[in-house]
């Protein structure tokens, strides 16, 4: 392995390794260096699925990797064609959205706007950043449910085009599909790729030194990390966990995606994924926990958490009830903290003033792959953001050949 490269990267998401990938593809040495931790039950397994809109997936993530390397789609093999249930907690009944007449053209409409801000966006950042601030009107109780669960509620409009946008369904992809996917991308192209949990990013004031790896510092021209040196507060967690559940347990009429909507004591509705894979069929859960401050520790915010979700899926689905008494959750806490990637904060918004560059740039040379810059897209925020740091980075060095569709 090289001691230098033109960009360093590190962390536990997509963000930071897609970025690399998309500059690996214009001629550029990376190294990405995976940063998840290896203690049980401490980072996502490999088969936690990415839930992204068929919008997001097929007008703007497939055409940007299929122009880096057609192969890589296939090997990644995304999941399509999910429809997005909601689960009735006066009724415990499953349904789709309830899209009226009048909200169908709605529908329509945000699904073009929706892509078209995605894409001119990646290039422009400030045209998503300046969304943040927007309100919606909402019509439809669905609205808000689906909003809060694939966004943020403090989006605004983009809450509301994102939900909009689900109902013309979901796509998931396995997180260690696409992670192998692209690691292995880096390493046939000149770049490389690594797993190393005690990756240290060293700052000295504003000048950055190096990325450190045990004794030895790799030198970069650009840095990119999730854990940027001027951090904001946060409020919470995502929480995932998995469980098996034999496909005889499932009711007629449920689905692949269902959204259950929160118990009184939890804010945000709980995603439930169901794998129909016949040898190792099993559910994931995913929702956001707010840290509670009448609780003591991190580690007992997040076994009430859990206790509350398992309660609350046991009744609404009562078929569930044995299956989650094995439920296993993702611990997402280091050094007595939520670890980056698992963080989110409520009041994510731009300044009032502010330029595009310092808003991904908040230390010279460092390129911040903050989920709170982008959580309002969900899942499909890691790969926006991935694009718009590569962009980033392509404007600063005078490059005319961005990515683009």
């Amino acid at each position: 392995m090289k001691r230098s490269y033109d960009i360093i990267a590190s962390g536990e998401g997509i963000s930071g390794l897609f970025a690399c990938v998309l500059l690996t593809s214009k001629g550029l040495t990376c190294l990405w260096v995976d940063n998840s931790p290896n203690s049980p039950n401490a980072e996502l397994l490999a088969d936690t699925p990415l839930l992204i809109t068929e919008t997001f997936s097929r007008g703007l993530l497939e055409p940007i990797l299929s122009k880096v390397d057609k192969r890589l789609m296939k090997f990644i093999e995304p999941e399509h064609g999910l429809v997005l249930q909601l689960m009735d907690s006066s009724e415990a009944i499953i349904r789709e959205p309830g899209i009226t007449d009048s909200a169908r053209s709605r529908v329509k409409k945000s699904n073009e706007t929706y892509l078209s801000l995605i894409k001119k966006s990646s290039t422009k950042p400030q045209r998503y950043l300046r969304q943040l601030g927007s309100r919606a009107v909402t019509h439809e109780s669905w609205e808000d449910i689906i909003g809060s669960a694939l966004s943020s509620p403090e989006a605004g409009r983009l809450a509301q085009l994102k939900a909009h946008v689900s109902t013309y369904g979901m796509c998931a992809i396995k997180c260690g599909k696409i992670k192998t996917a692209l690691s292995a991308y880096l390493k046939g192209n000149g770049s490389d790729s690594i797993r190393h949990p005690n990756a240290v990013l060293v700052v000295n004031g504003e000048e950055v030194l190096g990325m450190q790896l045990e004794e030895a510092v790799y030198k970069g021209l650009c840095y990119l990390t999730e854990d940027p040196p001027e951090q904001r507060p946060y409020h919470g967690f995502y929480f995932y966990g998995q469980c098996r559940a034999r496909l005889g347990v499932f009711p007629k009429g449920v689905g692949d995606l269902v959204l259950v909507s929160p118990p009184d004591d939890l804010k945000y509705p709980i995603l439930v994924k169901v794998d129909r894979n016949p040898y190792a069929p099993k559910i994931t859960i995913q929702t956001r926990v707010n840290l509670e401050p009448g609780l003591t520790s991190f580690t007992e915010i997040i076994s009430w958490a859990s206790g509350m979700i398992t309660k609350r899926l046991s009744r609404l689905m009562p078929f569930l009830s044995v299956p989650l008494q094995a439920f296993e959750v993702v611990n997402p806490m280091g050094n007595d903290m939520i670890r980056p990637w698992f963080r989110f904060s409520e009041d994510v918004k731009p300044p009032s003033l502010f330029h595009w560059r310092r808003y991904i740039t908040p230390i010279e040379r460092i390129y911040a792959c903050d989920r709170d810059k982008y959580a309002c897209l969900g899942n499909e925020g890691d790969f926006f953001w991935g694009i718009c740091i590569a962009n980033a980075i392509l404007k600063e060095m005078g490059r005319s050949d961005l990515i683009t569709i």
